[in-house]
């Protein structure tokens, strides 16, 4: 099976300072290292990496106000994360919480034959679980990065974690994760 790492969302809006949808302040810092380093360890496994970025569009009002008119397109708050790593890689936009809303996302996978996904990124309570649903509907297996996903509260992690458990998916710590292939299969 062919794999690629998703890193979902990583982006100003989400992680600065001065964030407009903060996610848990607690984990930020966490969850970035584990996040660049499956980014170092999938290079390393000549895994491609797929930067995904919510880009709303200004004219979307109402969603807007209710996201509290994060990671408009072209804004400084829908750019990456200074902190991220970022190799080359494709990126996708998306302006819903499932990044397979993205068809070049899918045309990517599909021409590239990946059919297992690695996702880390934020929030898994929102376009984490979302992505996962997408993927699993389009027949990808997935494993779904535990240390290297965070959310707005601790609870909404843990819940999110807990809810995802029960689907046809892998839920691993970053340390398993680009294993050599004779140890993936005891666990």
């Amino acid at each position: 099976m062919k794999q690629a790492l998703l890193v979902l969302d990583i982006q100003k809006d989400y992680l600065s300072t001065q964030a407009r949808m903060p996610m848990a302040k607690h984990q930020i810092e966490s969850t970035l290292n584990c996040i660049n380093d499956l980014i170092k360890r999938a290079e390393k496994s000549n895994v491609p990496i797929l930067y995904i970025k919510n880009e709303f569009e200004r004219m979307q009002l109402f969603t807007n106000f209710l996201r509290k008119f994060t990671a408009l397109r072209g804004s400084k708050g829908a750019e990456l994360d200074e902190r991220l790593l970022k190799l080359d890689g494709p990126n996708f936009s998306k302006n819903e919480a499932d990044a397979f809303s993205n068809p070049s996302l899918i045309t990517y996978l599909n021409n590239n034959g990946i059919n297992d996904l690695i996702v880390s990124g934020i929030f898994i309570e929102g376009c984490v679980t979302a992505t996962v649903q997408g993927a699993l509907a389009r027949d990808f297996a997935v494993t779904v990065v535990e240390d290297a996903v965070a959310g707005a509260t601790n609870l909404s992690n843990e819940a999110a974690l807990t809810k995802l458990a029960t689907q046809e998916i892998l839920i691993l710590s970053s340390e398993k994760i680009f294993e050599s292939d004779n140890d993936q299969g005891e666990v």
